[in-house]
C-alpha cells in the first residue's frame, strides 16, 4: 500500500544510483501520457550570467566530518512520507563514480559524476536509498521511489563556487544538444544553487561554504519539495 500523500511513477527497470539522468525521467513520463519540460536555451542563457562569486574560507566547514553531513533513510523516510526507502550499498561511495558513460559529452555532469565535482574535492560521499511499493501498474510494471545524496569538500569556497559553475557550464551545454533523452528545465533558484527538474524528478546542486551539495529525487511526489527539504536540511549542518 503506498502512502496517501505520495504520488509514483512508474518505470521498468530500477534506474542506477550513480547514472540517474532525465532519460528515466523521461521514460516515466511516456508511460503516464504527459510530456516532459524542454528547457529554453534563453533561461539557460541567462543562468550561466547570474553566477556570482563569494569570499574564500579556508576554514574546516565541518567539524564532525563529512558522514554527519548526510541525511539519515529515517529522517529521508519521513521527509518524503515514503516509509520503503532503504539504504543501496552501491550509492555508498568515497569518491564519485563515471556516470553514465554513454552520455553525451557535457550530460555525463547530470545526476552525480566525477564530471560533476571535478578534480579538486578532499572529500567525498554520497549514499542512495531506494524501494518498490507492492502496488503494480497495469502489466505488472513495480513503482521504483529513489533518493540521492552526495557532499564534496574543497579546500575553500572559492573552489567551490567555481566548481558550481562549471557544472552550469555543462548542464547548459548538454540543453543545446537537444537530446531527447536529456529533456529538462534548468533554473538558478538562488546564486548558489542549481535546480534541474522535469515531471517526477528534481535534481538540485548547491554551493555552501567549501562543501557541494547534490541531491536528487526519482519517483516521489513532490519530488521538488521533497529535494528541497533535504538540501535544507544539510546546507543548515554546514558551518
Amino acid at each position: 500500500m503506498r502512502p496517501s500523500s505520495s504520488t509514483h511513477k512508474s518505470v521498468n527497470s530500477p534506474a542506477s544510483w550513480l547514472t540517474w539522468r532525465p532519460a528515466v525521467i523521461r521514460t516515466i513520463v511516456t508511460g503516464t501520457g504527459r510530456s516532459t519540460v524542454i528547457v529554453c536555451c534563453a533561461v539557460a542563457a541567462i543562468a550561466a550570467c547570474s553566477h556570482r562569486s563569494a569570499p574564500a574560507t579556508t576554514s574546516p566547514p565541518v567539524a564532525a566530518g563529512i558522514d554527519s553531513l548526510l541525511v539519515s533513510v529515517e529522517d529521508v523516510r519521513r521527509i518524503a512520507n515514503f516509509e520503503y526507502l532503504t539504504p543501496h550499498a552501491h550509492a555508498d561511495l568515497r569518491k564519485p563514480s563515471q556516470g553514465d558513460v554513454d552520455a553525451p559529452g557535457p550530460c555525463r555532469a547530470v545526476g552525480n559524476s566525477d564530471l560533476t565535482f571535478g578534480n579538486g574535492w578532499s572529500e567525498f560521499r554520497s549514499v542512495g536509498y531506494g524501494g518498490a511499493t507492492d502496488d503494480l501498474e497495469p502489466g505488472g510494471v513495480a513503482m521504483i521511489d529513489e533518493v540521492s545524496q552526495a557532499v564534496a569538500v574543497y579546500p575553500n569556497s572559492s573552489t567551490t563556487r567555481g566548481v558550481l559553475h562549471q557544472l552550469l557550464s555543462y548542464v547548459t551545454a548538454c540543453t543545446a544538444l537537444h537530446d531527447t533523452n536529456y529533456d529538462f528545465a534548468l533554473d538558478e533558484p538562488d546564486h548558489s544553487t542549481l535546480r534541474l527538474s522535469s515531471q517526477g524528478w528534481s535534481h538540485l546542486y548547491r554551493a555552501k561554504s567549501a562543501v557541494l551539495i547534490s541531491v536528487g529525487v526519482l519517483g516521489l511526489e513532490p519530488a521538488d519539495r521533497i529535494a528541497n527539504t533535504i538540501l535544507q536540511t544539510i546546507t543548515d549542518r554546514i558551518d
